[in-house]
């Protein structure tokens, strides 16, 4: 890649990023993912087994693990309805159209601006690893790879969510969107056991949870991460084109 691109491309990110701080749309996002977060890992009962944090006797981050692409359905569409939608709704994508910069340019920065929303929310649960780990013997691995898959999950929906904001100027319809393509691709293997033939294989290949689930047990495999990484490539070519068909940049 051209210099000029990855400038380019850094300076779209920058400009996102530094949008979502400058606005009230970081605050609240991160401030709802911490308060779910906490009170789901103390607060709450697991649902597997019924018991509380504290009834459990041992430190674990899975509960938490295990929701967190759940909370991401609803939250990284929010980070992402806006990215495209906005600036076609505003106009201002016109601005962007007098840039020395490609439509494949525009989606990477705008992507990669988002993307460090969610990291920044990730650290952000660090206390709540601390904590826990000051209450007993963590399973290191798990945490790690467990965080890396979070991260990954949340690529791959804000991937979706940017796609869809490419198809719309409405930042609402583009959140729906967004949270009902996410959550279909996290659910879709318990289709399986409904459909006839080899549907459960080909659906759990598809799966955002399937994949997962390796990471939460601290198990890092290639396979997952091609598909995780082949799937954000495919979402982003897809909104590059979704661009480019609309004609907006001459």
């Amino acid at each position: 890649m051209k210099r000029s691109s990855l400038r380019n491309i850094g300076a779209l990110a920058r400009r996102e990023l530094g949008f979502y701080f400058n606005s009230s749309v970081a605050y609240v996002v991160l401030i709802a993912f911490y308060a779910v977060s906490g009170a789901w890992l103390f607060l709450m009962d697991d649902p597997s087994t019924g018991l509380g944090f504290f009834e459990e006797n041992h430190a674990s981050m899975r509960r938490l693990l295990d929701a967190v692409p759940l909370f991401f359905v609803f939250l990284v569409p929010a980070i992402s309805m806006r990215l495209l939608s906005e600036e076609k709704r505003t106009g201002t994508i016109e601005l962007l159209a007098s840039w020395p910069v490609s439509d494949a340019e525009i989606v990477l920065g705008k992507y990669l601006g988002g993307l460090g929303l969610v990291a920044v929310a990730l650290v952000g649960t660090a206390p709540l690893t601390l904590l826990v780990g000051s209450l007993g013997e963590l399973d290191v691995g798990a945490v790690v790879g467990g965080y890396l898959g979070l991260l990954l999950v949340g690529a791959a929906y804000l991937a979706l969510g940017l796609m869809t904001s490419a198809w719309t100027k409405n930042q609402i319809v583009a959140y729906l969107l967004g949270a009902l393509l996410a959550g279909a691709f996290y659910f879709v293997d318990s289709l399986g056991s409904a459909l006839p033939g080899g549907a459960d294989s080909v659906l759990g290949a598809l799966s955002f949870r399937a994949h997962f689930q390796n990471f939460a047990r601290g198990v890092v495999d290639l396979r997952d991460l091609v598909f995780y990484a082949s799937f954000v490539v495919v979402a982003l070519v897809v909104t590059s084109q979704s661009l480019s068909a609309r004609g907006w940049k001459r």
